[in-house]
């Protein structure tokens, strides 16, 4: 029996460019540069801290608007009438009301629906 790895999952380039517009400024082991859209190991030299963009995973983002802005994403699964199963998202406030919820279509993973409520938070409540 081979043991399956198990990699990180980072936000897009995308999602890394509205967290920095947001403030995001955390530890990120990984970054994309403003010339290069490909996720590298973060910079050391000068030219490097100044265009670089954090790219933190999944998680850290999460927790980032968690922690700093009080809004919580919850992933979970849906089956449909069909007995079909979706992936989707929850966001709630600190008080735990509702904010908005999205369903997936059939292709959706947990991951994307992780990018896609993050993205919703970030383009929509801060």
């Amino acid at each position: 029996m081979t043991m399956a790895t198990i990699k990180e999952d980072y936000v897009s380039f995308e999602v890394a460019k509205l967290l920095k517009e947001k403030g995001f400024d955390e530890y990120c082991s990984k970054s994309y540069f403003k010339m290069d859209k490909t996720l590298k190991e973060s910079g050391f030299s000068e030219w490097e801290k100044v265009n670089e963009i954090k790219a933190p995973t999944q998680s850290l983002a999460i927790k980032w608007l968690r922690e700093v802005h009080n809004i919580f994403i919850e992933i979970g699964t849906s089956i449909d009438l069909n007995g079909n199963y979706h992936f989707s998202y929850t966001i709630l406030d600190n008080e735990c009301k509702y904010i908005r919820r999205g369903y997936s279509d059939f292709d959706w993973n947990y991951e994307e629906a992780a990018e896609t409520a993050i993205k919703y938070c970030l383009e929509n409540l801060i």
